[in-house]
């Protein structure tokens, strides 16, 4: 069988993409993770990461709950690394609302602003 085609064309066509997956969405996350849940604004990459899994379903945040209420003795979930976060955390970086440093990433001024932005909204 033989295929002839003077030309092909391509159109790009609009898709919907899930919230979480949206870099200035969860850019907006960091930014309140870091304010409300880390003493100074300062967080490792992990508890990052363990956040943003609780807050992704009732499930995962009463698991999470569970566990710290037993004092770290009753066993949780297991909870995954976010490429979306990882992203996004670049994303944070390169545009100065977060910075890192030894191995800590940190809320900048401008993240400051931007978490005042998100609360008067």
């Amino acid at each position: 069988m033989e295929l002839y085609a003077e030309k092909i064309t391509f159109s790009k066509k609009p898709i919907s993409i899930p919230p979480e997956y949206r870099p200035a969405y969860t850019i907006g996350l960091i930014v309140l993770i870091l304010k409300i849940c880390c003493q100074g604004s300062k967080s490792s990459l992990l508890k990052l990461h363990l956040i943003n899994w609780a807050l992704k379903s009732d499930e995962n945040r009463n698991s999470l709950r569970k566990f710290v209420l037993s004092n770290y003795t009753e066993s949780s979930k297991t909870w995954g690394i976010e490429p979306s976060l990882n992203r996004a955390l670049n994303f944070s970086i390169h545009e100065g609302i977060c910075s890192i440093t030894n191995g800590k990433y940190q809320l900048l001024e401008k993240g400051e602003l931007f978490y005042s932005k998100i609360i008067e909204n």
